[in-house]
């Protein structure tokens, strides 16, 4: 990916709707630089956010789905993934999920 590119995809989450998802896992990733997972659940996140996540990330899995932010994806995605973060062991049923740090 292009230099420029990727500038304007780190610009459009730090400012985009899930810009405190985006603030949290690079402030976590600053003060615990060893840590390379976190545990959260659906209600953690949208204590973070502080709004509800939609329907659809609760029975779509393809929701939580990586490597969107290379084509441009959607803005939650761009969240995690320009933080440096991918999310991993999705559970809908009892809505908890698993980040990783790439």
């Amino acid at each position: 990916m292009d230099l420029e590119r990727l500038k304007l995809l780190r610009d459009a989450a730090k400012r985009g709707k899930y810009a405190p998802l985006h603030d949290f896992l690079i402030q976590h990733f600053l003060l615990q630089p060893t840590r390379k997972e976190w545990n959260t659940t659906f209600r953690e996140l949208e204590g973070l956010l502080g709004f509800a996540l939609p329907k659809s990330a609760r029975i779509h899995r393809p929701w939580w789905a990586n490597n969107q932010g290379q084509g441009g994806g959607h803005s939650h995605a761009l969240a995690w993934e320009m933080a440096g973060w991918r999310t991993a062991r999705v559970d809908l049923a009892d809505e908890t999920l698993l980040f990783r740090r790439e």
